[in-house]
């Protein structure tokens, strides 16, 4: 059975940028999720519905330009200041200041997080599991183990007797388990309809603002090209721009707020380095929140948090950061190998253990955790 607070995929999951990498971190999770995405692909046609496809992937360079609003002649290549991918034909001529290719076909790929996760949900329930519109209140406890949880769907308070409970709230699993400490920085991102289909690159670029621009920094929005899926029937480019810790985390996914501004920052910067994005359109702004884990004070570890936290039956998976759609087929697997094996079989997950971080909540009294979110 799974609690949802609003509704699935509301937040990072269905917000994100979808990239996924062999070599993302952390390493006990990355190979084998970057695997099992290729494995839940074929096996449901995903490059049809959630957009999957292996791509290529740069740290770039770029120079934002003032653009016409007529399509500019590629030119010569030699007008390139950096050699980069002829298949980067999208950018514009003399753009590129700096290429450093980070991931190929062979090691990356990506996916609409939206549809991924929707469509992995759907799947659950038509194998039995039952989803809960619903917002966690408390976790209840019978001595040293988990027994039930309480909460809130519609008007109605419920108590859900269990034996075992994953609390993997994102970055609102501190409403549950206070002890667990997490940064929860905003990030803004848009979709747009691009005017022709481009390359399966994804970007991380700095863009050097337009010379007389109101832009007078560096921005870094990350770029993803993204084939037509069961939402869009046509191409799209999602960017996000940097992440902001200044607006407290809201109580649920539903009262995140957009500022304007932010996504303006993101569209005005994806569009000065493409004329097939310029002459696109914006669909899509929106801003997520992501769970980052504060490193230990003592140890310097940094997350996620994947294992058993103190009381018996409580279990955490939480602070994946930018890598949660990556992680999560291997989040899943391995937590369901604990639970039911007493042991994750699939990879070593030592190291994510929650005990690394929370040293103090391994040995906490179940009475401590009893929290109203």
């Amino acid at each position: 059975m799974l609690i949802e607070a609003s509704r699935i995929a509301g937040g990072a999951s269905g917000k994100g940028g979808g990239f996924i990498a062999e070599w993302a971190t952390p390493k006990p999770l990355a190979s084998l999720s970057f695997n099992l995405h290729n494995q839940l692909a074929k096996e449901h046609n995903g490059s049809k519905t959630w957009g999957y496809r292996n791509v290529s992937a740069a740290e770039i360079r770029l120079q934002g330009r003032n653009l016409p609003d007529k399509k500019l002649d590629a030119g010569d290549s030699s007008h390139l200041k950096v050699k980069s991918p002829s298949a980067l034909d999208w950018l514009l001529p003399g753009s590129v200041q700096k290429y450093n290719e980070i991931g190929t076909p062979s090691d990356s790929g990506q996916v609409n997080p939206l549809v991924f996760t929707t469509t992995i949900a759907q799947l659950a329930e038509e194998r039995g599991v039952k989803i809960i519109i619903g917002s966690a209140l408390r976790i209840n406890y019978d001595g040293d183990a988990v027994s039930s949880v309480t909460y809130i769907s519609g008007d109605k308070t419920h108590t859900l007797m269990v034996t075992d409970l994953v609390v993997a709230a994102g970055p609102w699993t501190p409403k549950l388990l206070p002890k667990v400490r997490l940064l929860t920085p905003r990030g803004h991102s848009v979709i747009a309809k691009s005017s022709r289909a481009l390359s399966p690159y994804i970007l991380f670029p700095n863009i050097e603002p337009v010379p007389n621009s109101t832009f007078k920094y560096l921005i870094s929005p990350d770029i993803y090209p993204r084939p037509p899926d069961e939402v869009h029937e046509f191409h799209t480019v999602y960017s996000s721009g940097p992440d902001g810790y200044e607006v407290p985390l809201p109580a649920d996914t539903n009262s995140v707020e957009v500022d304007e501004e932010k996504c303006e920052e993101v569209w005005t910067a994806m569009s000065s380095v493409s004329q097939e994005i310029h002459d696109g359109q914006v669909i899509t702004k929106q801003a997520c929140y992501k769970p980052q884990i504060r490193k230990h004070e003592e140890t310097e570890e940094v997350g996620p948090m994947v294992g058993p936290v103190g009381p018996r039956g409580l279990w955490l998976a939480t602070g994946h950061d930018e890598w949660g759609i990556q992680n999560a087929p291997a989040t899943g697997l391995v937590m369901s190998e604990m639970i039911f094996d007493g042991k994750a079989y699939s990879a070593n997950c030592e190291t994510l253990d929650p005990k690394h971080f929370l040293s103090d909540l391994a040995v906490l009294k179940p009475e401590l955790v009893k929290v109203n979110a």
